[in-house]
């Protein structure tokens, strides 16, 4: 539901050693992946920090951040707005990714077929694999997504090629962001589907077979396009904005 006036928000906690500013971070965009917010929503600094109990310094750090991965937009003297990417940002990073997911695949089964990815190596990506069809992944759509991006960004890894992986994990949030669905529970829809893909995904690795890889990452990321834009062009824009404290009232 929308972040209205008297709605609470609960910190949450990170990786151990994780930063103040890390666990706001991953608190607002736990609350915007849940669609807590509308597209358009202001969220104040002021609000966030008072709610939280902490300062302003690593709420605005937190803020920051989410600018650059692309979940808010700050504009000067205007503030952070929790953004929607529309359909062409959409499709152009999808495109990008499946170049990117390409070259790493076919990267990792030539170092398959060397002997630098080990049978261990594909056993962890099956555990990711089964980790997201747990009833605990099926219950919680962040938790969901987290682990997705985990089974892909260590595919990318598995390339051994440090720039492409530092490339990709800077549109992975990215990603993540484009998969908001505020409110709706398609994902529950597609479930079947995504894991048929990526277990045809993990095995091409384990058989080091890149034409299978190539025909599961086009049909994969096809789809998931597809299902993005339709979500996308189905959620509703409800422009009912934070308020401000009290105190800072204008």
């Amino acid at each position: 539901m929308p972040a209205g006036r008297n709605e609470q928000i609960v910190m949450l906690s990170g990786e151990p050693g994780a930063t103040l500013a890390e666990n706001v971070r991953l608190t607002l965009v736990d609350m915007i992946m849940k669609g807590a917010f509308d597209e358009g929503t202001r969220l104040y600094p002021e609000r966030i920090a008072e709610q939280l109990g902490v300062s302003m310094t690593p709420v605005r750090e937190a803020l920051m951040q989410l600018a650059a991965d692309g979940f808010v937009d700050g504009i000067q003297r205007r503030g952070f707005h929790v953004r929607t990417p529309d359909a062409r940002q959409v499709t152009n990073l999808w495109q990008v990714r499946q170049g990117l997911e390409l070259t790493a695949g076919e990267l990792a089964v030539a170092r398959r077929r060397d002997g630098l990815i080990s049978d261990a190596d594909i056993d962890y990506l099956s555990a990711l694999q089964r980790s997201q069809e747990s009833s605990e992944a099926l219950a919680n759509h962040v938790q969901k997504l987290d682990l997705n991006g985990r089974l892909h960004g260590r595919i990318v890894e598995l390339s051994g090629n440090d720039i492409l992986v530092s490339v990709y994990q800077s549109i992975r949030t990215k990603v993540a962001g484009s998969l908001v669905q505020r409110g709706l529970d398609t994902w529950r829809d597609r479930l079947e589907a995504e894991s048929n893909e990526h277990w045809g995904l993990i095995n091409a690795l384990r058989d080091a077979d890149f034409a299978a890889f190539e025909t599961a990452t086009r049909r994969h990321l096809a789809r998931s396009l597809k299902d993005a834009l339709a979500d996308l062009a189905a959620r509703p824009v409800d422009r009912d904005l934070t308020t401000k404290p009290k105190s800072v009232q204008a």
